[in-house]
């Protein structure tokens, strides 16, 4: 709707004279990002940091006898980090 209208106010350039010329026909995007090297190692890091985490809490839960299970700490932690490394992989298409 206000395609042309930096040009019908200052009227700096001529509108152009064939039709077919005024619109836009086709737009081609490559919705693809390439790879991260980057974000791959945050990964990778990342899920030893959740590997390390659920040892240390599984050991702690047991050694001081916590009267809960460890796993309602350790599931969800897996879940989240799970979520996460797959909606990473899935943005791909």
């Amino acid at each position: 709707m206000f395609a042309n209208l930096i040009q019908l106010l200052t009227r700096s350039e001529a509108p152009p004279s064939d039709y077919n010329v005024a619109f836009v026909k086709g737009v081609d995007v490559n919705s693809r990002e390439p790879r991260s090297r980057l974000v791959e190692k945050r990964l990778v890091w990342g899920w030893i940091a959740i590997v390390v985490k659920c040892i240390i809490v599984d050991w702690a839960m047991r050694h001081y006898h916590v009267p809960i299970n460890p796993g309602w700490v350790i599931y969800p932690t897996l879940a989240m980090g799970a979520v996460c490394t797959l909606l990473y992989c899935w943005r791909r298409g």
